[in-house]
């Protein structure tokens, strides 16, 4: 979403064990809803250590193959099938729309993207015939499964989940709708790829968050202020609220209702190519959020209870994020639709774009008031890999799309699963 992702990770012998560091890793992206139907067993979250991050580059060393076995059979229970037969579709789209011959690797096992359609296509008529039981036998046959190796000896992954938020903006800047969402700037260069604009023939970083918002998250509006994309046209829309344009930055893409009283669509674009830093985990070193507690909801409403602290926040944070318009539903990092509760965002450096997947994790249950956790829902799922994100880094990280309806928000804001896995399909391709 960023607006809506590919991996490869680098392990030698024993040596990456000295190398990995804790580190907390905070929700700021966002679940969106499963089926809000009850289902019979409710249990607590596991309690796992925290997923560890290792900030380097990563190789094939982030798959083991593995057994089908492996599988929880809860998998083949889904009956909802439709909807993941839906996001391969998109995902056989993307394969058509690059070279045919280019290879994706899973720990060291490479099939080609005119292969990767192929499969997705079949996976896909075979999904519509909504047989889990055809499904269990012909599987294992037709695919074989990689586990991701996580973010610890357990290999363990957090999930956590994303969605579509709701603004309310206008064309027009006006005392209420003050905060502008851009569009993608002419003069930015190699956007995800350092973010540079050429100053008198040279290369510069481009503008950091500071830099483009100074001036609209002040108090005054002084022309001294920094406000680098100012009186630029680049304006797509100014929306009212600044809590909600920056947590739009997070999510990638989102809804703004129009004083028109239209609604527009907008998604990622590009970025400014500055790393992203999560500034949940500046309040936890701070002491203002004790770590147990931060999750999406609790993080947003620290911000209202302190607007005097903003700014400063949102400027500990350089990643800016470039919006365009669209013309139908929110797409991924592979210009796809996304298909609620199928896809998923995950470190695109370290894994295979658009492809087949499954995620075993919890899943929260709200309450009737729609703000408080009734109790966690095992949930094994089909899903595919369609998108990325400034938070989603190294192989213990996934990002589970929710959509878009009223409960979603807070759903995906508690959604914080660090005892889950997640495993990837590849077809068997026979060798002549």
């Amino acid at each position: 979403m960023m607006n809506c992702l590919q991996k490869t990770s680098h392990r030698g012998g024993n040596d990456w064990r000295r190398t990995l560091r804790w580190l907390p890793v905070l929700l700021l992206m966002i679940l969106a809803g499963c089926q809000a139907k009850p289902l019979p067993e409710i249990v607590e979250p596991p309690k796992t250590p925290e997923v560890m991050e290792d900030d380097r580059k990563f190789s094939d060393a982030n798959l083991e193959s593995v057994s089908w076995s492996d599988i929880p059979p809860a998998l083949f229970q889904d009956r909802q099938l439709q909807t993941w037969a839906d996001a391969l579709t998109q995902s056989a789209v993307y394969y058509r729309r690059i070279p045919a011959d280019l290879s994706f690797s899973f720990a060291g096992y490479t099939v080609t993207a005119a292969q990767m359609a192929r499969a997705c296509t079949e996976l896909a008529e075979l999904a519509r015939s909504n047989d889990p039981a055809r499904l269990k036998q012909e599987l294992p046959q037709r695919f074989r499964l990689f586990r991701s190796m996580g973010g610890n000896s357990k290999k363990n992954v957090l999930v956590t989940g994303y969605y579509e938020p709701l603004l309310h903006g206008s064309f027009t800047r006006s005392k209420r709708y003050h905060y502008p969402i851009y569009r993608r700037p002419p003069d930015l260069l190699e956007a995800g790829k350092g973010g540079y604009r050429l100053v008198k023939g040279k290369r510069e970083r481009y503008y950091t968050r500071s830099q483009i918002d100074e001036r609209f998250l002040s108090k005054t509006d002084s022309k001294k202020l920094s406000a680098k994309l100012a009186n630029r046209g680049l304006e797509l829309v100014w929306v009212d609220n600044p809590i909600d344009a920056f947590f739009l930055h997070i999510q990638g893409s989102g809804r703004v209702k129009l004083d028109t009283g239209e609604i527009m669509r907008i998604g990622y674009d590009s970025t400014n190519g500055h790393a992203y830093t999560a500034i949940g985990r500046i309040l936890i070193s701070e002491g203002k959020i004790p770590h147990e507690e931060m999750t999406m909801p609790r993080l947003r409403q620290w911000l209202v209870d302190n607007p005097r602290e903003n700014q400063r926040l949102f400027f500990a944070n350089p990643s800016y994020v470039f919006f365009r318009k669209l013309s139908g539903e929110a797409v991924g990092n592979i210009n796809v639709p996304l298909t609620k509760d199928r896809s998923i965002a995950t470190d695109h450096r370290l894994f295979p774009k658009g492809a087949p997947a499954i995620l075993s994790t919890t899943i929260p249950e709200l309450a009737p008031d729609g703000k408080t956790v009734a109790g966690w829902r095992p949930e094994v799922r089909f899903v595919v890999n369609q998108d990325t994100g400034g938070a989603i880094r190294g192989p213990g990280r996934v990002d589970l799309f929710f959509g878009y309806d009223e409960q979603v928000e807070y759903r995906a804001g508690v959604m914080k699963q660090n005892g889950s896995s997640l495993y990837f399909m590849a077809p068997r391709i026979h060798q002549p």
